[in-house]
């Protein structure tokens, strides 16, 4: 074959290469946009039903559910759930149950090993046979929507995901919605990873400057740290599967009708987690007889988990609740049994399955249980369990939907009275004018310590004695100043409630909860508009604190960048340059106060926070910190705050706070090659910062200041009048990259904007866009 030959002989087979690409590509994006969700006036027959069911759908994509049986209500809203975010349902109940290895690949493999680890499996079938009655039904209709849909389009008629990973799925069950449940807890608690962090503070700081650090009195030191400690601790590894989202930070209160324009309550609620893509939370309106319900749903499990019915109110704050422990095991040569009060005593041991996707073989992972919960890690002769209470109770589930159905403030309260887990903040208003704060979640008891570091397993004075009953939780109702608020605070040392009733707990700094109170006790003439405008507030008290507490060393520094920080007024807007500013060298000041001594002990990062930089600032902390140990020199506050300045003035430049603090969406299979782009949403500017009612958290030691925390809803109610309340996701009500309600509310959310909850007929009527129907059809789902 002669060279000419071979040249064209090349580019046809290039350009039909190129043909097939193309057509692959163009079949593909059809089959996406085939599986769109486009709701048409009509009639859905659908297995699973008993009576029909009326859908009205407005224009951001908000489902308005008029069914004639609560148990046809779930199951619409399993199918309505299916439609617009089965990815996001696949990958939550893959991971509770250690399986996303068999769909993702040897990326997951590691996920599923610390999940199987973690027990989570167990716990989720142990809560599922104790469900009964109402809970049970609820969860079972749901179950049969969803698995009408499945049967319907098929995983990549729902997905588009799908088209790519190619993997069948099965029906969903009660025990999925379950586990879906479970994940969410896992995100709502972090203290295990405290305990461990602590831990290796003590070791790299020794006990005198850990506990300085801490806070803590010489009496809380004796009793809170273990004899052994430091010197016993030496496993260092990760072992959570999901990372601890630290400064979490969500808000709400109640606005009894003194305060109020209306003479009606006032419900706002905010919740601050993770960034997520598709949005956490799926806006849905329920209705049937003796049951109404509206607000944020969780894809996977029926009802609505922050909103209002037609008499209450009511959304949640993380109570910071420690409900984890860390124990420290002896375990034999054969590592199959743990050594208490002297014994030796077996553990449970299995040996479980990872299947892996493109493996012929699975991977085997060792699950063991310790008298004290799942060994979490493992290494020599040693390990390490955990007691969560998550793990040891019921599914908060009946708790919920009791909640759905509650009548008053009372009612609401308790419906969680036999809920274990999670410890958090409700929130409630009802229509005839009540307010009311109750702690949900029960508190550990504990023998010896206070959970707030790794504790020896094998002595059982240390050991969990239970779960204290729930009538001991605070609780507060009609207070005279006519609100309650939250904000991750401690409600003890702000007086909210009195010392005898403390519990351990990872409470934030309290500059949210303090701006809150400062702005609610201004006026009483609070209406919804102003609700929302609070919740977009960035005035960062923490950094005008710090600043005030620097005065006399910014004075004295006279640069450009010192009169800058001088004069901010503390807002956190996008087009604040002082905001970088000020980012910049709380960056700054922390790394060169606390790298020194992270550097000697063997620590990732500072131990010095925002925190500890006002307490050091303000002659609560050694003056030893500002000294770098590393140099010969001793180094002042003042060259520390100069050269942090300095630093922080070239990182600076002139950029405004919303081209370096942005929310970058990523959706889970982002990182594939071209189709995250299509896939990712984003990164959008964002105001505000850690310290933030408008808390859009950043790592504070990380190399960028991408926002890792938001804001996941924002909801105020006018209880009472229900129309008039609002709502709005950071992203959009779909999950489908093709759909327009992926992100079509993005921009209201970034500005604080929020659209009308229709709530009576009418006011849904007007609201449609599309009405259609569901209609039983013959048969029965899988």
């Amino acid at each position: 074959m002669t060279r000419g030959r071979v040249a064209r002989w090349a580019v046809r087979v290039v350009v039909g290469l190129v043909v097939v690409l193309a057509v692959a590509v163009l079949v593909a994006y059809v089959a996406a946009r085939r599986s769109v969700w486009r709701p048409d006036a009509g009639t859905v027959r659908l297995s699973g039903l008993k009576l029909p069911v009326e859908i009205a759908v407005d224009r951001f994509g908000v489902p308005h559910v008029s069914a004639q049986t609560i148990e046809d209500a779930f199951c619409a809203q399993g199918y309505l759930h299916a439609r617009e975010r089965f990815f996001q349902m696949e990958l939550t109940r893959r991971a509770a149950a250690g399986r996303l290895a068999e769909l993702l690949g040897e990326a997951a493999v590691g996920f599923d090993a610390d999940l199987r680890r973690w027990n989570l499996g167990p716990a989720a079938a142990r809560q599922t046979a104790a469900l009964d009655g109402e809970a049970r039904a609820a969860v079972e209709a749901y179950a049969r929507g969803v698995n009408a849909a499945i049967d319907r389009f098929g995983a990549a008629g729902l997905a588009p995901e799908f088209l790519l990973l190619g993997s069948a799925v099965d029906p969903w069950r009660v025990e999925d919605t379950v586990g879906v449940g479970l994940m969410m807890e896992m995100n709502l608690t972090w203290a295990a990873e405290e305990e461990r962090g602590r831990a290796d503070l003590l070791k790299a700081l020794g006990r005198e400057r850990a506990v300085e650090l801490w806070g803590w009195t010489a009496e809380q030191a004796a009793a809170w740290i273990p004899e052994d400690l430091p010197g016993a601790w030496s496993l260092r590894s990760a072992s959570r599967p999901i990372a601890p989202l630290e400064g979490v930070g969500s808000n709400n209160w109640a606005l009894a009708p003194s305060r109020t324009r209306t003479g009606r309550a006032i419900f706002a609620n905010d919740p601050h987690i993770g960034v997520a893509n598709p949005s956490t939370w799926y806006e849905v309106h329920l209705a049937a007889p003796g049951f109404a319900v509206a607000g944020a749903s969780v894809p996977g499990a029926p009802g609505v988990l922050i909103g209002h019915n037609a008499d209450v109110a009511w959304g949640f704050t993380m109570v910071m609740l420690d409900d984890q422990d860390v124990f420290r095991l002896r375990l034999d040569a054969a590592g199959e049994k743990e050594l208490i009060a002297g014994e030796w005593q077996p553990l449970e041991v299995r040996r479980e399955q990872v299947a892996v996707r493109g493996e012929r073989e699975p991977r085997e992972v060792t699950v063991k249980v310790s008298a004290h919960g799942p060994v979490i890690e493992e290494s020599g002769d040693g390990a390490l369990a955990m007691s969560w209470a998550a793990l040891l109770g019921r599914s908060p589930l009946p708790a919920f939907l009791r909640l759905d159905r509650s009548g008053s403030v009372e009612e609401a309260a308790a419906a969680f009275a036999d809920a274990d887990a999670p410890g958090m903040n409700l929130l409630c208003a009802d229509r005839a004018g009540h307010v009311r704060w109750q702690v949900v979640g029960r508190v550990p008891i504990r023998g010896r310590g206070a959970g707030r570091l790794p504790a020896p397993g094998w002595d059982p004075a240390w050991a969990w004695q239970g779960l204290a009953p729930y009538e001991r939780n605070p609780t507060a109702a009609d207070p005279p100043e006519g609100f309650v608020a939250t904000a991750h605070h401690d409600a003890f040392t702000e007086a909210d409630f009195p010392r005898e009733a403390e519990y351990p707990a990872e409470f934030a700094a309290p500059w949210r909860i303090r701006r809150i109170r400062e702005e609610l006790g201004r006026r009483a003439d609070w209406d919804v508009a102003d609700c929302l405008r609070l919740q977009m507030d960035d005035r960062n008290g923490q950094g005008l604190a710090i600043i005030a507490a620097l005065r006399p060393l910014l004075e004295g520094i006279a640069t450009p960048a010192a009169r800058a920080l001088l004069a901010w007024d503390g807002r956190m807007g996008v087009e604040s340059r002082e905001a970088t500013l000020w980012a910049e060298f709380l960056r700054e000041a922390s790394r060169r106060i606390g790298r020194d001594e992270a550097t000697l002990g063997g620590l990732r990062r500072t131990p010095i926070g925002g925190e500890a930089v006002l307490r050091l600032a303000g002659g609560g902390l050694d003056p030893r910190w500002w000294d770098d140990v590393t140099t010969p020199a001793a180094e002042t506050a003042e060259e520390i705050v100069a050269v942090s300045l300095e630093a922080a003035a070239r990182g600076a430049g002139e950029a405004a706070w919303g081209e370096r603090h942005r929310v970058p969406f990523a959706h889970p299979l982002g990182a594939v090659p071209l189709l995250g782009r299509l896939l990712d949403q984003g990164p959008a500017a964002a105001p505000g910062s850690n310290a933030t009612l408008n808390a859009n958290w950043y790592a504070g030691q990380a190399e960028s200041f991408d926002v890792t925390v938001i804001p996941s809803l924002r909801f105020v109610a006018d209880v009472g009048e229900w129309d008039r309340s609002i709502f709005t996701l950071p992203l959009g009500q779909s999950g489908h990259f093709l759909s327009p309600h992926v992100a079509d509310q993005l921009a209201d959310w970034q500005i604080g904007r929020a659209h009308p909850m229709p709530w009576s007929t009418e006011a849904v009527r007007q609201a449609a866009a599309v009405t259609f129907s569901l209609e039983p059809a013959s048969g029965g789902p899988r």
